[in-house]
């Protein structure tokens, strides 16, 4: 069964799909501390997952008007 919050959010390799970047720029903007806002679910071995909403705004704000 699906959760509410997998349904409106994306694993890292979809988001990285859904905003341009990589995989890996994706994580290490994880582990800067910078970037689009994520959730960890569980504990250990957590999932990653990337809210479209949080995904959205990103794009909003790093789109260039020429």
């Amino acid at each position: 069964m699906v959760n509410e919050v997998q349904k409106k959010a994306l694993t890292p390799k979809e988001a990285a799909k859904y905003v341009g970047l990589s995989i890996s720029t994706l994580a290490r903007m994880r582990l800067q501390g910078i970037g689009i806002p994520y959730i960890k679910t569980g504990k250990r071995n957590s999932a990653i997952r990337y809210p479209i909403s949080a995904l959205d705004k990103f794009l909003s704000r790093t789109q260039k008007v020429s």
